[in-house]
């Protein structure tokens, strides 16, 4: 079997640069396509995500961290080797060490698509994007607090006042809702959670609920103002006049696996030093 593959990442290091001309003179000739912006650092020709997605690629390799996917992600909807270069990599499916027996396993159809479910966040009625991890809303103000009202289809989940609150996917459990004091969920698991961050009183505690009705979130304050941001990539300003809706997406995130490693992961990247 022969995969047509494309390169997405930009900013990298000569021995990266250097790893992905091997691959283009050896493993993957003629079989490469690349995204303009790593290909400007390659010398290159280069392609635009739409032209990219329009193509015949089997494939999205991502080179970098978890960011580089989750900017990715963002903008289109790939199956995805993610290729660690960055600092913990717990999306990436792969080292970079690890990229030429990956591709050959690749080759002979040694791994699977580990699919997992998106958030789409609604404000004002208006989709703003699909998120992988998380939306987060939390206090434009540094040691500011704000008043937050919370409901699961049309159930009252709970009112508190904290610096913010999270939502975030089964897959985001193991991100900034993990640091925030939430569980971590196995991603199999179709859920979302609800993560209050610092909240005011001690009783109030993170929630876990099913992604088959929407969450809707309220600032219960006049005239308080918070920043609502996208899986770190996007942001904008949300105010008490706002509706937030936030409710399963549309896509799916997808990634290379040759494994399944969830728990080895969890223990080697999060918990072991």
């Amino acid at each position: 079997m022969s995969l047509n593959f494309g390169v997405y990442g930009s900013g990298h290091s000569r021995e990266i640069l250097d790893v992905i001309r091997a691959l283009e003179a050896n493993h993957l000739t003629g079989r490469m396509m690349y995204h303009r912006e790593i290909a400007g650092e390659l010398g290159m020709k280069g392609h635009t995500l739409e032209e990219m997605q329009s193509s015949d690629l089997d494939f999205m390799m991502t080179v970098g961290g978890d960011g580089t996917i989750l900017r990715l992600l963002q903008k289109a909807d790939f199956n995805i080797l993610g290729v660690n270069t960055g600092r913990v990599g717990f999306l990436t499916g792969i080292e970079l060490s690890e990229l030429d027996d990956a591709l050959e396993r690749m080759d002979r159809g040694e791994h699977f698509i580990d699919e997992r479910i998106k958030l789409k966040t609604v404000l004002n009625g208006k989709d703003i994007g699909e998120c992988t991890n998380e939306t987060v809303v939390h206090t434009d103000r540094v040691a500011k607090i704000r008043s937050f009202e919370v409901l699961h289809g049309d159930r009252l989940v709970d009112r508190f006042r904290a610096d913010g609150v999270i939502i975030a996917t089964s897959t985001g459990s193991t991100c900034y809702s993990m640091s925030a004091g939430g569980p971590i969920v196995d991603p199999r698991v179709n859920a979302f959670l609800i993560v209050p961050l610092s909240p005011y009183k001690l009783a109030t505690k993170p929630y876990v609920v099913p992604t088959d009705q929407e969450i809707r979130i309220r600032l219960t304050e006049k005239g308080k103002t918070c920043l609502m941001v996208l899986d770190g990539q996007k942001e904008c300003t949300v105010d008490d006049t706002d509706e937030l809706i936030f409710k399963r997406g549309d896509r799916t995130a997808k990634f290379v696996r040759f494994q399944h490693d969830f728990y080895k992961r969890v223990r080697k990247k999060l918990v072991w030093k």
